[in-house]
């Protein structure tokens, strides 16, 4: 019998849901956990036989969610250190693995990949009334050759060890070991390293510096009941039903569920970032009610100060570091928290119920899982523009239309979103090549309506890449060749 996938609060040793996390691969309900990453993406260049034989023996690589969850305990037991594995598809890679189309996955934007700009996406009733292609806003011609040439699949290498000298010999023995396995097999096309940054508290960054990954879907009891101490969940509910992140996988068996994975590679432009910063600081103090520094300014931008502590959250005793339990029930007209931030712009927390009376639960449903990383140079001062530094974009959905697309186009590129002249969002959003961009409005003084400022900030993220993928059960992937 299938998985009840309206839960969520589940428990991980539950009996009903074992089979289940036998075949679903680990990474989906709750991330890898890993500081060091590579993300292979290779091209099917044998016959679809000797593809589906390598394949199936591969398979027994795949970590679980299931096994996840036990190298979890034998860390705690012992620390004792395992690699962890993933293997996604794209349509290509269906195509040429012979998998007849009754397997294929199903989403409109997977099955079109996410080169082509023909396509129109429909995200009815409450997304785009007049869907047009490109929806993202790319220009591929500006991508990396290994993103602008065929991705039939990628799987993705994670470990973390003792010391940075055993993590990477341990993922550049085990990608030299594939390149040997795929001999004849397949042509790897990129080995993109990726690995976590922390700040001073130990919390997750990116390359412009702020908290990362603080407001991810939680699904399993653990994870709630950590983030209940981390500040509890009165004002924000992070709990998700299975069904915003697994789908059936149609190749799989009655237990077989699958995810579809959004990949971007992401360049961040950080001296660019925070020079335009200390611009937009020095002019909301001049025409604005009050002094600001670049610091706060970003937080304007990103919805966060730097340590994850929302701007929407202040009182008489200063600022609250609340992290994620907060919404903006107190905040309606976007003046404490503008309604362009990234974080109110990606997570609106009630705006489209308030502005639009949509029903809280079309609002949830649109959320992403993220599992990105960061890439290239550490240094977060740097003395150029434009280095080699960024974000590995990776979310999870059960939906890349009604999720990812939604989220990025109705949403992030909307100009219009929440409200008419709000402008697209300060770090990812982006207009079509030529359009003009209108800037956006800025709170003169935090929570106050009066003497607004008029100020364009936008370009310090640029896609270098990506792809649409499905992570398949792990079923699947053992039982190719018996698929007629």
């Amino acid at each position: 019998m299938s998985a009840n996938l309206n839960q969520t609060n589940i428990e991980i040793d539950d009996p009903n849901f074992q089979a289940l996390f036998a075949d679903l691969q680990g990474n989906i309900l709750k991330g890898h956990g890993r500081d060091d990453s590579r993300h292979i993406f290779f091209r099917f260049t044998g016959n679809s036989d000797e593809n589906c034989r390598w394949v199936e023996s591969f398979a027994g690589e795949v970590t679980s969610t299931l096994a996840q969850h036990q190298q979890i305990l034998s860390y705690k037991r012992d620390r004792h250190h395992q690699l962890f594995v993933n293997f996604m598809l794209s349509c290509s890679g269906y195509l040429a693995l012979d998998i007849p189309q009754k397997y294929w996955p199903q989403d409109k934007a997977f099955r079109s990949g996410m080169k082509d700009l023909q396509v129109c996406y429909d995200t009815l009733p409450r997304g785009d009334h007049s869907p047009k292609s490109n929806p993202l806003n790319d220009d591929v011609q500006q991508w990396e050759s290994a993103f602008r040439n065929r991705v039939d699949g990628m799987i993705l290498l994670a470990y973390g060890g003792d010391s940075a000298r055993e993590t990477r010999q341990i993922l550049d023995d085990k990608v030299s070991e594939l390149k040997k396995q795929l001999a004849g097999i397949a042509e790897i096309t990129l080995v993109q390293a990726g690995y976590v940054m922390r700040n001073e508290k130990e919390q997750v960054i990116e390359h412009f510096g702020f908290v990362d990954g603080v407001s991810n879907p939680k699904f399993l009891f653990s994870d709630l009941n950590e983030e209940f101490k981390n500040g509890g969940y009165s004002r924000n509910d992070p709990s998700a039903s299975l069904n915003t992140v697994l789908v059936k996988d149609p190749g799989g068996d009655n237990n077989s569920y699958g995810t579809y994975v959004t990949y971007r590679k992401l360049q961040q432009n950080i001296k660019g970032f925070w020079k335009k910063l200390d611009l937009l600081a020095n002019t909301l103090s001049e025409l604005g009610q009050q002094k600001v520094d670049a610091e706060y300014a970003g937080a304007l931008c990103v919805g966060r100060f730097k340590d994850g502590t929302p701007i929407s959250e202040q009182g008489n005793d200063g600022w609250s570091n609340l992290f994620n339990n907060f919404n903006y029930d107190d905040d309606v007209d976007g003046l404490r928290c503008p309604f362009h931030s990234h974080t109110r712009k990606t997570n609106p927390r009630g705006d489209t119920v308030r502005q639009f009376n949509s029903p809280p639960t079309i609002e949830q449903s649109r959320r992403i899982v993220r599992r990105g990383i960061s890439f290239g140079d550490k240094n977060l001062n740097p003395d150029s523009e434009w280095t080699d530094a960024g974000l590995l974009f990776i979310s999870l959905q059960a939906s890349i239309v009604d999720q990812f697309i939604f989220m990025q186009h109705t949403w992030c590129n909307n100009e219009g979103f929440v409200r008419e002249n709000t402008g697209i969002d300060p770090l990812v959003g982006q207009v079509l090549p030529g359009e003009n961009i209108q800037p956006q409005s800025w709170p003169g003084k935090w929570g106050n309506g009066a003497g607004k400022v008029d100020f364009e900030f936008s370009g310090f993220v640029r896609t270098l890449g990506g792809e649409y993928l499905f992570m398949p059960s792990i079923h699947f992937l053992r039982h190719l060749s018996t698929l007629d």
